[in-house]
Parts: structure tokens; C-alpha cells; sequence
């Protein structure tokens, strides 16, 4: 059996254990720590509240996205079928869109129609997905502008997510960790590539550092892809087949910078556009990411189940859950739209305080935030 069929075999055992076990981090993404000062006179009606958002060229009706999740299945429609079921409740909501790594139809091109969305969703933002070990100089055969523009264009997509998953990739036997030179190749790829390009952690988020060079680059945009939600080292345990392997991923089960801080973290360092995913679990968590300087909030985990039986209402359902809740949030601080959200107190508390005190100038940062809005 070659790598790429194990690839394939992998993502049919990524989605099992995502809908039967229980992968997410033990730790929190710490919006718990991240607080609005509720205002009794917000001097607005509940229903001109306005929840649109620009991104990359693009209105939304929404600021959320749908986080990519799989592809590159054959001899199965599971795949195909949930990225049909999520991009239909994405056509419906005007929201974008990511789907799953699409290195197995880099090599194996006959499973592109499980990507393949456009039937369903013509409208929609879609973004492609290829991960960064990839395009490593140490790579064998790296992947360069060819294989970016088939990533792309194969499924009509908007834009290029390059995932960053060094974590996940350094807990499994037969992961890839080559990263040397990713950053040299992604600014060469940027320089010639005719679509945006957003830099997607997956799980670990994303530090000021990084996203320093990520925007000294040009990379268009940043999901931080935070801990607190799907830790993919947790699933990898789940997959290890020797103790040594299920020691290593359990060791690393809650490794990373979570995501209210990652947010914080890149609009205090940068300007760049910013997708706030990871353990996105309520609207409330929205509208404090948003309030942090996110401008959209990425969903994933949640949605897979109604996804995977092909229920494209019961997507939509939790999706207008959220979306009820941000807008009441937004109702109580007094925000019109996402600028205004942007602009409210924040008090920020206990452990998410602390991290960003040794980090950040922190009032700096609420500044900061408000001017980048």
C-alpha cells in the first residue's frame, strides 16, 4: 500500500473518531476569559442590527465560516457528501467556505469530485486547501505553482488555503515533517499565484511571531486555528497503533496557544484579515473573537455530524443558533455592525491576562484593535 492510498485510508479514520470519540482539547480556548461590559441603554433596535462583513473582496450576510473538514475519497461518497451538505447551508447563508486537504487529488485526481462543490453551491466563497510540508524545500517532488493552481481551479475555488500542521504532523509515525524553507517557497508561490492565499493553522494557533512573517510575505490572510476546539494530536492518539505512538500524542493532547490569545496575538502584530477557528462553539464566542479583531469565526466540529447524514437544515439549525446569539450580544453592548463590535469594552481576565501581559503591551492592544477595525 503506497503513502497516498494511506492518506486516504487516514481521512476515513479522521471522521470516525471525530463523530464517535472525544477530541477535543482539555483545555479551553479561553473566550471564558475575554468579557463584555453589558450595556443597560444601547441605544438601538435589536433588528437594525447588521451582521454583513467584507473579506477578501467578498460581502457576507454573516461573519462565519465553514471550516474545511475532508476530500479525496474513492470508493466511498462520504466525503463528497459532506462537502455538498456544508457548501448547500453555505449557499443558503451566504458564508464562505473551506474544504479538506486536497494533496490525495493532487495525486490521485480521480477523487476530485468529492471536493467538488459548484453543482450545489455556485455562489459561494470557496477556498482550496494543500498543507505546508508540501512546498518544504527538503520535500521530495515539493509542490510549487502547478500544483496551487490545480488546487484551485480544479474546483473552481476563490482562494488557496495553505494549512500549517506541524503538530499533528509530528504525532503520527507517518507524518511530514519537513518544514525548511516553507516560508522561502510560499513568498515565491505569493509573488505569481493569481488568487489569495490564507495561511491556516489546524488546531495549534498561530503567534505574533509567525504571523509577522506570514504578512512581511503577503500572505492575504490568517486563520489562527486556535487550541481549545479539535485537537488533532487527540485524534492521532486515537489512531496510534503502539504505545509509543499513543504516549507521544497523548504528551502533546493540549499543546498550543489558544485561540482568543492567537486572535489577539496577529491583529496586535499585524493587518491582516483574521479567521478566528477553534472550539467555536456559540455565538457569543463569536462576537468576542470579532470584538478581539477577527473578521470571521471559522466552525467545523459542530457541523460534521448533520453533515455526515447528508442534513443540510440541521447544519443550517446550529449555524442560525449562533447566529441568533451573536446578534443578541451585539444587541447588548450596543454594536449596530462587526465595526462597532470592534469598538466596545473589553475586560479580559485570569489565565488569557496573564499570557498577554508577558506578550503584548495589552492596553496597547485595545487600542490597537479598535484602530484596525
Amino acid at each position: 500500500m503506497d503513502k497516498e492510498e494511506l492518506t486516504i485510508i487516514r481521512k476515513f479514520e479522521h471522521i470516525e473518531h471525530c463523530l464517535k470519540r472525544q477530541v477535543e482539547a482539555h483545555v479551553t480556548n479561553q473566550f471564558e476569559n475575554i468579557h463584555f461590559v453589558h450595556t443597560s441603554l444601547p441605544e438601538i433596535d435589536k433588528d437594525e442590527i447588521d451582521l454583513s462583513v467584507e473579506f477578501l473582496g467578498r460581502k457576507f450576510d454573516y461573519p462565519i465560516m465553514i471550516a474545511g473538514m475532508t476530500g479525496g475519497t474513492r470508493g466511498s461518497q462520504l466525503a463528497g457528501k459532506i462537502n455538498k451538505t456544508l457548501a448547500k447551508a453555505a449557499q443558503e447563508l451566504n458564508i464562505p467556505m473551506g474544504v479538506g486537504s486536497q494533496r490525495a487529488m493532487i495525486r490521485n485526481p480521480e477523487t476530485w469530485e468529492s471536493y467538488y462543490v459548484r453543482d450545489v453551491a455556485p455562489d459561494i466563497f470557496l477556498i482550496g486547501n494543500l498543507g505546508a510540508p508540501q512546498f518544504a524545500e527538503t520535500m521530495p517532488n515539493r509542490y510549487g505553482i502547478e500544483e496551487a493552481l490545480k488546487a484551485v481551479e480544479t474546483i473552481q475555488a476563490d482562494a488557496l488555503a495553505i494549512h500549517m500542521n506541524p503538530l499533528q504532523e509530528s504525532v503520527q509515525p507517518e507524518g511530514d515533517t519537513q518544514y525548511r524553507g516553507v516560508l522561502k517557497v510560499l513568498a515565491e508561490l505569493k509573488s505569481e499565484f493569481p488568487y489569495p492565499i490564507i495561511a491556516k493553522e489546524t488546531g495549534a494557533g498561530v503567534s505574533m511571531e509567525v504571523a509577522i512573517k506570514l504578512e512581511s510575505i503577503g500572505i492575504d490572510a490568517i486563520d489562527v486555528g486556535g487550541l481549545g476546539g479539535t485537537s488533532w494530536s487527540g485524534v492521532e492518539y486515537y489512531r496510534a497503533k503502539d504505545e509509543r505512538s499513543k504516549n507521544l500524542a497523548l504528551k502533546f493532547w493540549d499543546w498550543g496557544i489558544p485561540t482568543a490569545i492567537s486572535v489577539a496575538e496577529v491583529r496586535y502584530a499585524t493587518d491582516l484579515p483574521i479567521i478566528a477557528t477553534g472550539g467555536i462553539r456559540d455565538g457569543v464566542m463569536i462576537a468576542k473573537a470579532l470584538a478581539l479583531g477577527a473578521n470571521l469565526a471559522g466552525v467545523a466540529l459542530p457541523l460534521l455530524k448533520p453533515a455526515v447524514r447528508g442534513d443540510v437544515e440541521g447544519v443550517i439549525k446550529i449555524l442560525q443558533r449562533y447566529i441568533d446569539e451573536l446578534k443578541n450580544a451585539m444587541f447588548l453592548v450596543g454594536a449596530r455592525d462587526v465595526e462597532e463590535l470592534r469598538k466596545v469594552p473589553l475586560v479580559i481576565t485570569g489565565f488569557a491576562r496573564e499570557w498577554l501581559e508577558q506578550r503584548i503591551d495589552l492596553g496597547e492592544f485595545l487600542r490597537v484593535r479598535r484602530r484596525k477595525a
